[in-house]
Parts: C-alpha cells; structure tokens; sequence
C-alpha cells in the first residue's frame, strides 16, 4: 500500500499492537519498510527480511521527510559552527523541532556537537504525514451525503407564538421598567490559552548528521570563568577570537551573543568581548553591546572581525562588520540583509509540498 522509512535510532516490530507481542524484527533508522495495514496512526509493515508486524506511524518517515534530513544536513554542514555544547546527561536528537517526533540520534553524557541555529516551535502534538492516501473514487464516496427523502404525509403548520404576558415586569424583576446595563464583553484571552513555544538548537554530530534538541538541555562548552558572566541570560553562541600571553601562558579572546529573554524572535539581544587582564589575571570586559535583535550566524572574518544581522533602531535588517583594535570591537561598515531561510517546521512543510502526496 505505500512504503516509508525508520525514524528511530532503533525501532522493534511486533506481531501485535500490544506491548508484550512476540517481537518479529529491530530495524535502524533509515532502513525501508512496506506498509501492507493500518489501524488509526497504527501501520503493519514488512521488512527487507519478510517479517511483518506493527508500528506506531509517529516513528515512520515518509520519503519527503527522509530528503528533508538529507537537505538539513547538508545545509549544516556548509554552515558555521557557532560553538559547541554538551550535556549533563543523555540527550535525544529528533527530526523535528517537536518532542514526539522520531528520536534518531543520542548525545552522550561525554560527547559534544556542533551548535548551527536555533528556533522557536509551539509545542503541539506531532503530526506524521498520512502514508496511505484514499483512493480518488473512496473519497468522493466520502464526501458524498445521502439526502433525505421527503415525509409522506406533510407535517402541521407551526402555530403562532405565544403572547407576552401583563406581568412580564414582574416577571423579569424589573418592575420599574429600567433599561438595564449593557453586560460588558468578555476578556480577551489571556497568555493561558496561547499555545507555549519551546526554544529548540539545531545541532550537527560528529558524522555530519543534523538534528534538533531541545535547547535548555544544552550546555554550551565555553570555560567556566566566562560562563559565570552569563547572569541568567542564554548563551546563543560563542568564538575564539585570538589569543592573548600572559607570562608564557596562553589565553583564549572570547566573543559571546547571549540571549536575556524567552519566546522573542530574535536569537540574541547582547555581545561581549572577553580578554584576560594579566594584571588582574582575570577576564574583563573590553567590549560589550546590550538591547539588541541579533540573528545568528555570527560569520567570524579570518582577516579580523566579524559580521553579525541586527534590526536597527529605525527597523531596517542590516549586516554589520565589525573590526577589532585591541580587541576593541567598531562597526566599520553595514549593508541591507534578509533573514536565514528557516530550519524547521517551514523547512518541513516546504519539502512535502515540493514532493507532492505519498
């Protein structure tokens, strides 16, 4: 009836859609499947080894989806790396910037990965593409309402309503006849009722593979001391930007873009230039901006510098390039800019429709 791929790491087919069905095949990501049933989001499949059983469709990957993943990462391949990240504890990497999207990666308590972008989704239900299409004649059949014959005998006419009754100030506790209030219209919704947004990296393995994470659960591999001066803000990305001596020892000039709120468009609203003070022999500030709409990437210059997309006061997206001096930062040029295509869900939806129903 149609075929689709594993969005898993691992995914186990059983006999029956029950959890202790005799477990007919595992199969890994990316391997195909036929499907050959379906029960609601249910599919029975067959793999390339001949056994057949059932899966949940939110873990099967249509061919668009599979492309999509193809496309990302090589989209992240090419692009900057802006910093890396850990983690605390084991972390799944999903297709989809969604929580109950396929999970096809782990990040391990000890591994690291790339950080590319980061983007905001609302957090409602995964919705998988619909892997067996009706027939054209099934749905209009469908859609096709039977309609009802006419009554044999005719019904009564509707007799006249009744009339108002003398009382009818009494009985509306209005014996005075005043005009009452108009009642005042109801309350606008609240934040209560929006949908919640949830901050999701785009994260790039060591293999090349792309996928997104949820961003709280990421710690950005900046050292400590720096780390520190984050104040509650996120960090969003980070560079080394040179190196400094200090009696022989060397030490690392830091760019950061730090993100101080939640659920805003932007990607980071402050940037600072950390350098090692040999006389303090500690890290200071020679440079910092504050109450910005930043987007990454943030494209370090190999001849010095670097150039980040703002919005200006007056509104306009504009490129800036930055030059150093002493590790002093200084806009030294700005150019009109557009922002990056996205990553996810708009990304997502882009490629089915590119490729049609499956």
């Amino acid at each position: 009836l149609g075929e689709a791929y594993v969005g898993p790491a691992s995914l186990q087919i059983r006999e029956d859609l029950t959890a202790r069905a005799e477990l007919v095949a595992t199969v890994k990501h990316c391997e195909n499947v036929d499907l050959i049933g379906r029960r609601r989001r249910f599919y029975k499949v067959r793999v390339s080894s001949g056994g057949e059983g059932w899966v949940d469709g939110r873990q099967l990957l249509s061919p668009a989806d599979m492309d999509y993943l193809k496309r990302l990462a090589e989209r992240a391949r090419q692009a900057p790396m802006q910093g890396r990240a850990s983690v605390f504890e084991a972390l799944n990497v999903h297709t989809t910037p969604n929580r109950q999207s396929p999970s096809f990666l782990q990040i391990t308590h000890d591994g690291q990965v790339d950080v590319i972008a980061h983007e905001l989704a609302p957090r409602v239900p995964f919705d998988p593409p619909d892997f067996i299409q009706a027939s054209p004649v099934v749905q209009i059949l469908r859609k096709a309402k039977k309609k009802k014959a006419p009554p044999a005998v005719e019904p009564p006419p509707t007799p006249a309503p009744p009339a108002v009754p003398p009382n009818w100030l009494e009985l509306s506790h209005n014996p005075q006849g005043l005009i009452r209030e108009k009642p005042e219209p109801p309350e606008p919704a609240t934040t209560k009722d929006a949908i919640p947004l949830d901050a999701w990296t785009l994260v790039r393995s060591k293999d090349g593979r792309a996928g997104w994470v949820l961003t709280r659960m990421l710690l950005m591999a900046i050292p400590d001391e720096i780390a520190q001066h984050a104040e509650r803000a996120r960090i969003a990305a980070y560079f080394n930007l040179g190196q400094t001596l200090d009696k022989g020892e060397s030490k690392a000039v830091w760019l950061w873009a730090t993100l101080s709120k939640t659920g805003v468009a932007h990607e980071f609203d402050s940037m600072r230039i950390f350098v090692w003070s040999a006389r303090r022999r500690r890290y200071e500030t020679s440079y910092i901006e504050r109450n910005l709409k930043g987007w990454l990437p943030i494209q370090v210059r190999k001849e010095g510098g670097f150039a980040v997309v703002v919005e200006e006061k007056d509104g306009r997206l504009m490129e800036r390039t930055y030059s150093l001096n002493n590790f002093r930062a200084r806009v030294v040029s700005r150019q009109h800019a557009q922002l990056p295509a996205p990553w996810g869900p708009a990304a997502v939806a882009a490629t089915r429709n590119s490729r049609g129903p499956v």
